[in-house]
């Protein structure tokens, strides 16, 4: 069991519900959101690295990537800063495989790992497609955290439930 699921289900051993949020990286202060959500409880954070084409998320996520990438957010600048964070909760982040494979499997990974991350989200990553990054994931001590719809066969969803590390991202 990786530090990401460890983390979790002591959270939920101890009787808590899991309060995990999002915050866009990359906006103006969004470091200070991430303190702020942790101070109040949070017990891991999800960091959206910002893409171009966020076709997958909703009103609120596609304008909030557009200001951060207007505002000069970078894969490397919101990892950059997501590296002083030290706010001893897991950190996961979600973006998209575009930004994973331009950088490299295990380019991305170690990136990852330097910042302090734990696990990502690849929104757009199917399971039949994941083996590589899962693969350079899982060397580095990265969760792969697959998404599952509540359509999701259940032959398909007890193969997303092998191949995700840290937890399963319900849509």
């Amino acid at each position: 069991m990786g530090s990401l699921e460890a983390a979790l289900r002591g959270a939920r051993d101890n009787g808590r519900k899991l309060v995990v949020p999002y915050v866009t990286g990359g906006l103006d202060g969004w470091s200070d959101v991430v303190r702020a959500v942790v101070a109040e409880g949070a017990d891991a954070v999800e960091i959206g690295i910002p893409f171009s084409d966020p076709m997958i998320d909703g009103p609120v996520i596609q304008e909030a990537s557009r200001r951060a990438l207007e505002q000069g957010a970078t894969p490397a600048s919101v990892l950059g800063q997501a590296a002083k964070l030290e706010v001893g909760v897991p950190l996961v982040v979600m973006t998209y495989y575009n930004i994973v494979s331009r950088s490299g499997h295990r380019r991305f990974a170690h990136q990852l790992v330097e910042a302090g991350v734990v696990g990502a989200i690849l929104v757009d990553l199917p399971l039949e497609e994941s083996g590589d990054w899962a693969r350079a994931a899982d060397q580095a001590g990265v969760a792969t955290v697959l998404l599952a719809a509540p359509s999701t066969p259940d032959d398909r969803l007890v193969a997303i439930c092998a191949r995700s590390r840290g937890f399963v991202y319900g849509v």
